[in-house]
């Protein structure tokens, strides 16, 4: 039930002057002179008297009835699940209260939906320019917009974020993830269900025209919206709304809350976020479980890679030099002529590089690049034809916290070219048949030594128990080598190469798949989870180090 209080018996003030952002407002005030509209259960409506009283009366009719129905959205809709799931609205250390929130409305810039300002949340003796209360500001040029009860539930969470992290843990939530979380909840809400008008759609496009903005960045651009909200989106995906309300609710922020979070469904950000850029180049489930949207508003979304184009008459290798931020991905798609093709990539420690073969389009290989500690390598492919493509999708992952405006920009470099095929003569035709027999028989020494390393690992007493997660990426790990023993225990059918290297790479991740998948009633299903992810986290450990106390 909502009810319209007359202002001269309500008990709050008929006019009042606002401070406002004048970064926001149209005019770039600091302060305006408001007027009560409305008061609904749970907000005060307040408004520029100057915007309203230039209106017509029809007008004002009008908006009443979009403000009653911001009220009865905010009542049954926005206030239940976000008190549910994600907390409450701060209990203000001035009004002492958490009754009802208060809406102003004034004319802002272009592009601006609304804004959450900290410092009402203080009296005015510790910030001068408070206005004292549990207040959200939405532009008044879009009350007409059908998306404005998204923006207050976007503009909701950061009062209860604000809650949730600074009063209750005295900690600032990194604005990347307190603006990706308020832009999730429109969808979460359902405010995106019609797509032709929505805040999905416009953000969509947005991401398209800039995808090769850091996620974690933030400087108030509407290119930084558009990141947030399809990384967000792929987040729901895959992993739930519970991804949000567990990263909010402990003193942790950005990076490591995400990582908390992730830890049930035994990921780690780094590798979401690879994934991620794959899934919006390849956009495809065929290719993986996590290389795809669910959304059906993002099932066509993919973006387009700067192409190349190499010729074997090249004299030089095509050498490419970028900058890049931290957590934004880039996409190179190459094609050429028939031959060998090298492919370099210098860059720093920190980088990952993911590369996708495809022949045909159709079929395609998902695979990482071999870098060593000063971020550099490359790969051969022999018989590379031009009904070939190569994209590789380099992105920098260094750092980890500490998000709070403009970021470095840090150069990597590439290089490529293709060998062309040549006819063999008789002579090379002899060198190459040597060359195979050769091969195989390396091979078959290869295969002798494993035998005898594997017969020798058999007897092997010295497996220590697994005390940390393991995931793709670790090098030169002793709890690695212990966990590649232990999987060669297992037979061939889990990890048929047998290597005990340290470093957990392709190979390593299938064998844990395997394992995973074997034991799927131990470790997968009581997370949920119906294949294996190849991270080796707490089901996963516990149970490798049981049967190792057996």
């Amino acid at each position: 039930m909502f009810i319209l209080i007359p202002v001269s018996v309500a008990s709050f003030p008929e006019e009042k002057d606002f401070f406002v952002e004048p970064s926001f407002d149209h005019l770039s005030r600091r302060k305006v002179e408001m007027e009560l509209l409305l008061t609904t259960n749970y907000i005060n409506f307040y408004a520029s008297s100057i915007w309203w009283e230039d209106l017509s009366e029809e007008k004002r009719r009008e908006y009443e009835k979009i403000m009653y129905g911001m009220g009865n959205d905010f009542e049954r809709n926005i206030y239940p699940w976000m008190t549910d799931n994600f907390g409450n609205m701060p209990l203000h250390q001035i009004t002492g209260s958490r009754d009802r929130i208060t809406v102003v409305l004034h004319p802002m810039e272009d592009g601006s939906g609304g804004y959450f300002r900290t410092g009402d949340q203080y009296s005015i003796y510790q910030y001068p320019r408070s206005n004292e209360g549990n207040i959200l500001y939405l532009n008044a040029n879009l009350i007409e917009d059908g998306n404005i009860s998204g923006y207050l539930a976007h503009e909701y969470v950061h009062l209860v974020t604000f809650n949730e992290k600074n009063k209750e843990f005295g900690i600032n939530e990194e604005v990347w993830l307190n603006e990706l979380r308020a832009e999730i909840i429109i969808t979460i809400l359902g405010y995106n269900d019609i797509y032709e008008e929505s805040n999905l759609k416009e953000r969509k496009g947005t991401f398209l025209r800039s995808p090769d903005v850091s996620v974690t960045e933030w400087t108030e651009r509407i290119s930084d919206y558009g990141v947030t909200n399809i990384f967000g989106h792929y987040l729901l995906d895959h992993y739930g709304e519970d991804i949000f309300s567990d990263s909010l609710g402990i003193d942790m922020v950005g990076i490591s809350s995400l990582n908390h979070a992730l830890a049930t469904h035994e990921k780690r950000f780094s590798e979401v976020f690879t994934e991620w850029t794959i899934a919006i180049y390849l956009n495809d489930c065929s290719h993986g479980e996590y290389y795809c949207f669910k959304n059906r508003h993002l099932e066509n979304l993919t973006v387009s890679p700067l192409n190349a184009a190499i010729s074997s008459e090249r004299e030089e290798p095509l050498s490419i030099e970028e900058e890049t931020k931290n957590w934004a991905g880039n996409w190179y798609r190459i094609e050429g002529d028939e031959g060998t093709l090298h492919f370099d990539f210098y860059g720093k420690d920190g980088f990952v590089v993911p590369y996708i073969l495809c022949q045909k389009e159709k079929d395609c290989e998902i695979d990482f690049l071999d870098l060593n500690k000063k971020g550099e390598g490359g790969m051969i492919i022999e018989d590379f034809t031009r009904d070939h493509s190569l994209t590789i999708i380099p992105s920098l992952q260094k750092k980890i916290r500490d998000f709070n405006g403009v970021e470095d920009y840090h150069s990597f470099r590439w290089e490529v070219e293709i060998e062309k095929k040549e006819e063999d003569s008789k002579e090379d035709i002899r060198i190459k048949e040597l060359r195979q027999r050769l091969d195989s028989l390396e091979e078959k020494i290869e295969e002798l030594y494993f035998l005898i390393i594997g017969k020798r690992l058999a007897t092997d007493t010295t497996f220590q128990k697994l005390e940390n997660d393991l995931y793709f990426g670790m090098t030169n790990s002793e709890e690695v080598r212990n966990l590649q023993k232990f999987l060669k225990e297992q037979g061939e059918h889990i990890y048929p190469e047998g290597l005990v290297t340290g470093n957990f790479y392709e190979m390593t991740r299938r064998a844990v798949i395997r394992f995973q998948e074997e034991n799927r009633k131990e470790i997968l299903e009581p997370l949920g989870l119906s294949e294996g992810t190849g991270y080796v986290g707490k089901y996963t450990r516990e149970f490798i180090n049981f049967l190792l106390e057996k």
